[in-house]
């Protein structure tokens, strides 16, 4: 019994066979989730989010990431059905957690196995985040298309589709390890509360890599490349990378316009908090120049409030309201015809404040409110005390908003919408505080100027262009690329049926040829004995026809003497030796007994290359014999020239026969290929189709020149390189 455990772990790292690696990610990334649910469980913040500044990985996340990493594991150890299972229950815990996040349905799932102690702020108590359930959720459907079967065969298309699924998988942690690179939230998460935590993308990418590596391998495998899924695939996590980078380069500019909008907005604030609080001190030193003098005349009191008005254009008027709350003198009076004789207590806002400034001795604001000579704003009421202590009415400073507004110092980003200064932010989508002696006000950016806050996005859209030229580039030379490697592994595949087809055949003709010969034999002898013993008795016919029988099998024989030769060229390992090129072939004609009547020209550069002796032997002789047969007159010419090239070396064979027409120079090359009938020519059609062969094993080249239109004669120029390359050359 102590033995069980290590054959079993031997047994299932054997039949994980190569997805070892694959094995050993996914292990890691169920151990992180598992420490993660235990940390959930025990309370231990530092084990579920590392550190205080991070998110935290969700229980529901590191749930359905393990129930997928095991999916993982099972598909590693060829155990389908658990793999499709478990791979499912994971993905279907994320698809619901992505479904709560895209149309805030909530079906109790977030804490149901788990109530969550630490939450983000502003985020739904463990909510996963929208990044990682659409990882999962990918990463589960890889694993589980691939394994539902449909009479026992996987269902079309299920590979592909596993592998866009992982691939866009990859597409969705890329964007959250960018995130995180570059500190944009709306990358990693959509929205900051719900971000991709780090151990998150920490598991997902030790779970991701493999699983997608893994489809990829098992498509690249197949003898016709799936072109539109692998380019798919790759071009869905291009799409989900760009998108992402995108929004966080449009999200930073936008913190970036808001930013600069609050500063300058908290620079006007200031600004006129300081300005609104200098005109309110001097209307109070009216109001203290009024007590020490006992009080002013009507005429001194019109003109220093006029002049004072004057000087500060954010005032709309300055008024003296009574002990009885009458307004009795304001200056200008042209425009605030309609204040004069005004009853302050008989607006409750007005007598409050009235009030609040008598009873206290400190100027008090009112807040916004409606002027009875038209527009709004607030009124700044300064209390007047007499030397004798005597309460003698309340000095005002009428400020106008739409004056104030006028006079506000603006930047040329907030030059471009109308602010707006009020008591309460109910309209405003950006403000900040004015203080106003104990009061205060806020000014701001209104709803209908909310444009403001987006900046234009050119960083972003040509971020995006350029992401997209880039990746369909990309894209296209993925294409190429995989169809070159499609079409070379079909060239391949049809390479090596050819090459076995050859073998087949070469062995076909090897014993055909060898074993042809003894029936041969036993023919001609029949047929010798039969002329012997027949002499006497012989007609002439019967001694015309076997004189046939002997032509045939003559014939036959050469014809199974080529094939034989034809069939050893390719079935002989290549022995390479150091060779005079000019003199082996002045040996090889001198062995051919050419005709008397014939005249030889042997003649071109001293040469000394490294060949197979006996296949340029079998090339020369054939070459020399094909010019003796074909030729049609009792005087010929031949003449054999060896030249030497840069990387190559030159033999050609030139006869002065009748020649060869241009159709036919292809066909000459060819098996029992013949210009005239054999019956006209003995032949077996084989030479030029053995020196072809001979040639190709030695790297060369071979073709002929000939055309009997314009003249006499055919050229065999047979081109070799300097160094055979033939992998099965040996040195001698």
């Amino acid at each position: 019994m102590a033995q069980a455990a290590p054959s079993l772990l031997s047994d299932l790292i054997i039949r994980a066979g190569r997805y070892r690696g694959h094995l050993v990610l996914a292990l890691i990334s169920l151990a992180i989730c598992v420490t993660v649910m235990i940390g959930w469980k025990l309370g231990l913040e530092t084990v579920v989010r590392l550190s205080p500044t991070l998110s935290p990985m969700q229980f529901n996340t590191a749930l359905a990431l393990a129930l997928v990493g095991l999916g993982t594991i099972a598909g590693s150890l060829r155990y389908r059905m658990a793999a499709g299972l478990l791979a499912g229950l994971g993905a279907g815990i994320a698809g619901i957690s992505l479904l709560e996040n895209v149309t805030g349905f909530d079906p109790g799932l977030d804490e149901l196995f788990h109530a969550h102690q630490f939450v983000e702020p502003g985020a739904a108590p463990g909510r996963m985040s929208p990044n990682s359930a659409l990882a999962i959720l990918l990463m589960g459907l890889a694993i589980s298309l691939p394994q539902i079967r449909a009479s026992h065969r996987p269902l079309p298309g299920a590979a592909i589709a596993g592998f866009v699924c992982s691939a866009a998988a990859i597409g969705a942690i890329a964007a959250s390890v960018i995130g995180y690179l570059i500190g944009a939230a709306e990358v990693f998460g959509f929205v900051p509360e719900t971000r991709m935590g780090v151990l998150t993308t920490i598991a997902a990418s030790c779970l991701g890599i493999p699983i997608c590596e893994s489809m990829l391998v098992a498509l690249l495998r197949r003898r016709r490349l799936p072109m539109v899924g692998l380019l798919g695939g790759f071009g869905l996590a291009l799409m989900i990378v760009l998108a992402s980078s995108n929004d966080a380069i449009r999200d930073d500019a936008r913190n970036a316009r808001r930013a600069q909008l609050e500063l300058e907005l908290g620079y006007v604030a200031r600004q006129l908090s300081g300005t609104i609080t200098d005109r309110i001190l001097a209307v109070e030193r009216m109001a203290r120049r009024w007590g020490r003098v006992g009080g002013l005349s009507e005429d001194e009191w019109r003109a220093d409030a006029l002049r004072y008005a004057a000087d500060h254009p954010m005032i709309q008027a300055v008024s003296w309201v009574g002990t009885d709350g009458i307004l009795a003198w304001v200056e200008p009076v042209a425009g605030n015809e309609q204040a004069v004789g005004l009853d302050l207590f008989s607006f409750q806002d007005r007598r409050t404040v009235y009030e609040r400034a008598r009873d206290s001795g400190r100027t008090v604001a009112t807040p916004v409110v409606d002027f009875v000579q038209g527009g709004s704003g607030f009124i700044a009421m300064s209390p007047v005390y007499l030397r004798s202590g005597e309460f003698d009415g309340v000095m005002n400073a009428v400020f106008n908003l739409s004056e104030v507004v006028s006079a506000m110092p603006v930047s040329p980003v907030l030059s471009e919408v109308d602010l707006i200064l009020a008591d309460t932010t109910a309209e405003m989508v950006m403000w900040d505080q004015v203080q106003v002696m104990d009061g205060a006000f806020f000014v701001g950016i209104g709803q209908d100027a909310a444009g403001v806050l987006q900046p234009q996005q050119v960083i972003a859209d040509l971020v995006l262009v350029l992401g997209l030229i880039s990746g369909g580039l990309a894209l296209l030379a993925s294409g190429a690329f995989l169809l070159s490697l499609s079409q070379n592994r079909q060239i391949a595949q049809a390479n090596r049926e050819l090459e076995q087809a050859n073998s087949e055949l070469d062995s076909f003709v090897y014993l055909a040829s060898h074993d042809l010969k003894s029936p041969m034999r036993g023919i001609r002898q029949l047929a010798d004995w039969l002329e012997q013993d027949m002499a006497e008795n012989l007609s002439n016919d019967a001694r015309r026809y076997l004189g046939l029988i002997h032509s045939r099998i003559g014939r036959l024989q050469d014809l199974l003497d080529a094939l034989l030769e034809f069939s050893r060229i390719g079935r002989n390992a290549m022995v390479l030796t150091r060779v005079e090129v000019l003199e082996e072939a002045r040996r090889i004609v001198a062995l051919q007994d050419l005709p008397e009547t014939w005249t030889l020209d042997i003649s071109g550069d001293e040469l000394s290359v490294e060949t197979d002796k006996n296949l340029l032997f079998v090339i020369v002789a054939n070459l020399v014999r094909n010019a003796v047969k074909h030729h049609d007159r009792e005087v010929g010419h031949l003449q054999v020239s060896v030249t030497r090239e840069i990387d190559d070396w030159t033999l050609t064979v030139t006869d002065d026969g009748p020649g060869i027409p241009r159709q036919k120079h292809a066909r000459v090359f060819e098996m029992f290929q013949t210009l005239k009938s054999k019956d006209v020519v003995e032949g077996s059609g084989m030479g030029l189709a053995i020196v072809s062969k001979a040639v190709a094993r030695l790297d060369g080249d071979v073709h002929v020149e000939s055309d009997p239109a314009t003249g006499r004669g055919s050229r065999f120029i047979v081109q070799f390189p300097l160094v055979v390359g033939e992998a099965d050359a040996s040195q001698s």
